[in-house]
């Protein structure tokens, strides 16, 4: 009998724990569940508020006047950026030893002709007398039958006012003076020609 008892009771802990164990189980699932949907609905309203912030307008931008400088014709005539005001002016940094600003020199030298009488093309050579001379210069313009203005930032009053460390750099500045486009690197024929029109319309 007593046996009996004991096993009773053993069989009603067993039963009491396991019943315990699904109470438990399916407890933490409910409360998991509930967890996880809060999570991400605070994600998605965090993501739509992001989204929202995304497509806000970009606050408006102050025009940039561009800052005059004094660079040499090849008759080492100065010439200052302030000379073409009330004309728009596109502006190339570059070197004959740079091999990206000798693939867009065609398309600046067929711009120049093209637009030469609504847009000053000024492409100012990188002088610095060592890596590039005006003698460097002048023997690439004239292998290449290039006939467009030239002038050689022999003092780097130019490119230390620009803060050039690479080239190409082109910029592109209204009539009124004030810079509109800034590109580092190669520009494509298309691009350049596009901006010009934009500049002259």
């Amino acid at each position: 009998m007593e046996n009996r008892k004991k096993l009773i009771i053993l069989i009603i802990g067993f039963l009491g724990f396991a019943a315990f164990l699904v109470v438990t189980y399916f407890g933490y699932g409910l409360l998991s569940s509930e967890y996880n949907k809060k999570n991400v609905t605070i994600q998605a309203e965090k993501d739509g508020d992001e989204n929202k912030q995304s497509t806000k307008p970009s606050k408006f931008k102050a025009k940039v006047m561009a800052t005059d400088f004094t660079v040499y014709d090849e008759n080492s005539k100065e010439v200052k950026l302030s000379d073409y005001r009330g004309t728009p002016v596109v502006l190339n940094f570059w070197a004959s030893w740079c091999p990206p600003c000798r693939e867009e020199m065609p398309a600046f030298n067929e711009m120049s002709n093209k637009y030469k009488d609504k847009v000053a093309i000024l492409m100012i050579n990188l002088t610095d007398g060592q890596r590039e001379t005006v003698d460097d210069a002048k023997k690439f313009i004239k292998e290449n039958d290039y006939n467009m203005k030239v002038l050689f930032d022999n003092e780097m009053d130019a490119s230390d006012k620009y803060n050039i460390t690479a080239i190409p750099r082109t910029i592109i500045i209204d009539k009124d003076g004030y810079i509109i486009n800034d590109y580092s690197g190669g520009i494509s024929k298309d691009i350049l020609e596009s901006k010009i029109k934009s500049l002259i319309k």
